[in-house]
């Protein structure tokens, strides 16, 4: 048996995110010019949000996840992460069963709500 206990973290953005979008714009409106306006749609959807107004926190964060070296990009990466508030955290215990001898393990589903 093997017991893992997992912490998630709640995140939002402050309003540097604004100023790391502003930076974006910057370099993306620089890259693309005589491109197709498709790429700028790609990293205009990372700001977009939902019906709610939220930001999907994964496409902002994908964003940091890209290679580029220009010094404006890595501000606006920079001003992303500085943003960055924790808002709340949730732990998890996770349970997984050996299979047989091997090194693999197995979940264990524990539905606690249906007993």
């Amino acid at each position: 048996m093997k017991i893992l206990v997992a912490i998630q973290e709640n995140i939002c953005f402050d309003e540097r995110l604004q100023a790391a979008k502003a930076l974006v714009d910057e370099c993306v409106n620089e890259w693309v010019q005589g491109s197709r306006p498709e790429i700028v749609s790609l990293i205009n959807g990372a700001f977009q949000v939902d019906k709610q107004g939220e930001i999907n926190t994964g496409r902002i964060l994908a964003l940091r996840r890209l290679n580029i070296n220009d010094e404006r990009w890595q501000k606006a990466m920079q001003a992303i992460a500085d943003s960055i508030l924790v808002i709340g955290s949730k732990t998890y215990v996770r349970f997984y069963k050996r299979v047989g001898d091997s090194d693999q393990y197995q979940p264990l589903s524990l539905d606690i709500a249906g007993i």
